[in-house]
């Protein structure tokens, strides 16, 4: 009798394990985004007439629009590198300040010819009034994926004395619950990362969708690739593209180089980190 009112106990406590709230994975409320614009045209007077341009004008037009949510809780070292990636800033205290010295930036600062040329007068203008033009556009979205925040920033610019424009990508990814920025050698062992990403050209069939992605590569960079110039993870978190802007690793004509590495790839080359295998939930 007794050992029946035991299972029957045993029956009764183990249903009533299964009808209680199973612990349900963290859930995080997602940032609010804010979007942070600015535009600005003006035109530079020059003393003398540029060849190029044929003409003692040249008009500058800059512009910025940031999807981005506010940086005020992440940590500085943060902070500073999405500062730098959105506006190539590295001094500018706030992300509202980058932006006010983006929209000033005449472009030719730097270049001697231009210098010598000499820039008499600068004065605001409603719209670009004489072409060719300087002109810098930046694009910033960032997509949240529970504690991943992946920033991406666009760039375009264009110099009047130049053949032609030219454009790069950049990526961050923060991990939400640290504020610390995700680096790759956290996901991944990168002790030989370029001979890695080159057996990933060869190996991936999603890197071949467009024919022979080495096609552009140069003979040094046959052999083994540089470090990427950022990579990014797609939202099922079932792969790491890591890719080079224009004049990495190859002509401008090749444009960016983008090199697909599933997570199933990577954890055949054995060469995910415990972090890395947390991330993209594999089997420690």
């Amino acid at each position: 009798m007794k050992r029946a009112t035991l299972i029957l106990i045993a029956a009764t406590l183990l249903v009533a394990a299964c009808r209680q709230p199973q612990p349900q994975p963290e859930t995080l409320v997602p940032l609010p985004i804010h979007t942070l614009y600015g535009h600005s045209t003006f035109e530079l007077t020059t003393r003398d007439t540029i060849p190029f341009v044929e003409g003692n004008y040249l008009d500058v037009d800059n512009e910025f629009t940031l999807h981005w949510p506010s940086l005020d809780s992440f940590p500085p070292a943060t902070c500073r590198a999405l500062i730098r990636m959105a506006f190539d800033d590295s001094t500018s205290p706030t992300l509202q300040e980058a932006g006010r010295r983006f929209l000033a930036r005449t472009w030719v600062e730097d270049d001697d010819y231009i210098q010598e040329l000499g820039i008499t007068a600068r004065r605001p203008i409603d719209s670009v009034l004489h072409y060719p033009y300087n002109s810098a556009v930046v694009n910033a979205d960032m997509r949240q994926d529970s504690n991943l925040l992946h920033f991406s920033v666009h760039t375009e610019h264009t110099l009047a004395y130049a053949p032609h424009g030219s454009y790069a990508s950049h990526s961050l990814i923060v991990d939400r619950t640290s504020g610390a920025i995700i680096q790759l050698h956290d996901l991944i062992d990168t002790t030989g990362i370029g001979r890695l990403l080159l057996r990933a050209l060869a190996e991936v069939p999603s890197n071949h969708e467009n024919g022979d992605p080495t096609e552009c590569l140069s003979d040094v960079y046959r052999q083994c690739l540089p470090a990427p110039d950022g990579f990014s993870i797609d939202s099922t978190r079932s792969s790491i593209t890591a890719f080079y802007n224009i004049y990495s690793v190859q002509s401008y004509g090749c444009g960016m180089l983008f090199v697909d590495m599933p997570v199933s790839w990577l954890a055949g080359q054995k060469v995910l980190t415990p972090y890395g295998k947390k991330v993209f939930r594999q089997a420690q």
